[in-house]
């Protein structure tokens, strides 16, 4: 995701959107667990509605019933990340537990180097034999192998890329269609001078998804959401989603974020909600991880420039003590994410000269990372 620099969007939701509760439970499985299995989809009416919102927002040409929210669209270009990620590429995979999570390669796969960043992009989406031993252990690419494109193309005006599959349709379990959508919009919306992403077979426009029959909307955005989930009590005429970072380990013991939008109580505050759903921590403790305890509140909020201004506090944290670079990032990918700035700055208890048990400092404004989930090599 790139945010914006200097300019703020207005999103435009259906109303119909935000009547309807999003549910994304995360199902345990005894045993190995199964990335086609392990989260459960949203109910049917609910992902017709944000797929067909999603591209409502992009175009603003719906009438009657639209709700007009002040906040950043989640994907948006920063021409200073594109030059510091120009030898990264990020893409969205299947982890073990069915999550949709970011992982950045710093190379094309073997013989595909002369390719374009959307077409390297959906090489490493597409399961393939020789790229298996490239990929991190538990992740598997959520296009099944012998998907075939006829083209990628990006509209730079209208900073669209258009996906042209060649019949048929990749074909995947009904329940891991919208993951699929998911991926591919997050993974294109990822490379610079992209917002929107238009999916098509044959060069005609794709409206519904074979398995499951979801609707499409010719134009989808982030506001699809991912790993889209309910919190607890949330009034549905009243609510509206925040994407979250939180921590998870892979089979290996590494580290980890996973995006996961929540859908809350509607609030006039995007950032201080989507901050506070942070802090509250996961709903699936077995596979994902706080990255705050739940004594951390949230004094202040404001925004200079291109930068998010954050102040926390813990009653438990004092200036000698240090302060985990996994909370720092997952911090600024939340608050970045809701509010479409390039920076976020954070102190700690009206402390901004804190450091991480790498005795990194962070008394400047952090930027938001350009690789996600970062891969060696």
């Amino acid at each position: 995701m790139k945010p914006k620099i200097g300019r703020k969007a207005t999103r435009r939701l259906l109303a119909a959107m935000l009547l309807l509760p999003l549910a994304a439970g995360c199902s345990a499985i005894p045993g190995a667990k199964n990335a086609s299995q392990a989260i459960d989809p949203p109910p049917s009416d609910v992902e017709q509605t944000m797929l067909q919102a999603s591209g409502d927002e992009a175009q603003t040409t719906m009438g009657g019933a639209i709700a007009d929210q002040t906040g950043a669209s989640a994907s948006g270009a920063a021409a200073g990340a594109a030059a510091a990620g120009a030898d990264a590429l990020t893409v969205y995979l299947l982890d073990r537990n069915g999550y949709v999570a970011p992982m950045t390669f710093r190379s094309a796969p073997a013989d595909q180097t002369d390719r374009s960043v959307e077409e390297t992009a959906l090489a490493w989406m597409t399961k393939d034999d020789s790229l298996a031993d490239q990929l991190p252990p538990g992740f598997s690419p959520i296009l099944p192998q012998g998907t075939k494109f006829k083209s990628v193309k990006v509209d730079a005006k209208s900073a669209t890329a258009t996906i042209d599959f060649a019949s048929p349709f990749p074909s995947v379990p009904a329940g891991q269609e919208r993951k699929m959508v998911e991926a591919l919009v997050w993974t294109m919306t990822e490379i610079p001078g992209i917002d929107k992403v238009v999916l098509q077979v044959d060069g005609q426009p794709l409206h519904e998804l074979p398995a499951s029959k979801l609707p499409l909307s010719d134009v989808l955005t982030r506001d699809i959401g991912i790993n889209v989930e309910q919190a607890a009590g949330t009034v549905a005429s009243r609510s509206m989603g925040v994407t979250l970072y939180f921590s998870a380990r892979s089979e290996e013991g590494e580290g980890y974020f996973v995006p996961v939008t929540r859908l809350i109580e509607r609030s006039s505050d995007r950032q201080r909600a989507a901050l506070e759903e942070l802090i509250k921590g996961p709903q699936s403790s077995d596979e994902l991880q706080p990255v705050l305890t739940s004594n951390v509140t949230v004094e202040g909020l404001t925004q200079s420039d291109d930068t998010v201004n954050v102040a926390l506090n813990d009653p438990g944290w004092s200036p000698d003590m240090t302060v985990s670079s996994d909370t720092v990032e997952a911090v600024v990918l939340t608050v970045t994410e809701a509010s479409g700035e390039a920076k976020a700055r954070i102190t700690m208890n009206g402390d901004a000269s804190f450091k991480d048990a790498n005795n990194q400092t962070y008394d400047e404004p952090v930027e938001r990372p350009v690789a996600i989930n970062p891969l060696a090599g």
